[in-house]
């Protein structure tokens, strides 16, 4: 049976897999995005989307802290840009680097929770 930090994980996959495909629609056939709009808008989507991939393997694999990190990054990064392709002030451009940051942390840290012990890596703690 899995636990409840099993199934939080999967819910926040799912719900962020979901939530790309519904925004992307709404880009696509909604908003009338034109110029840098646009472009912030398409790249939301792009990172959103790698993310999504990336978050539901660390919640198949247990890597809580690194799916953590990757969903608050996805989150800041795609949601800033979201909200200034349709209007926001462009002073949130300034807040998107952490979300960056934050996923590049995720990559990083996944990385290295392939160097513990078989035993170690069961609790989940990359």
């Amino acid at each position: 049976m899995k636990n409840i930090q099993d199934q939080l994980a999967l819910k926040i996959a799912a719900f962020l897999g979901f939530a790309v495909i519904a925004i992307g629609a709404f880009g696509a056939h909604a908003f009338k995005l034109k110029g840098v709009n646009l472009d912030w808008f398409k790249t939301a989507t792009l990172y959103h989307m790698f993310s999504c991939v990336l978050i539901l393997f660390l919640s198949l694999h247990k890597c809580r802290k690194s799916l953590y990190c990757a969903s608050l990054g996805v989150v800041i990064f795609s949601g800033c840009l979201y909200a200034m392709a349709l209007g926001a002030p462009s002073i949130l451009g300034a807040i998107v680097p952490i979300g960056g940051i934050l996923m590049l942390i995720s990559w990083i840290m996944l990385f290295f929770s392939g160097n513990k012990p078989e035993d170690e890596q069961g609790g989940g703690e990359a």
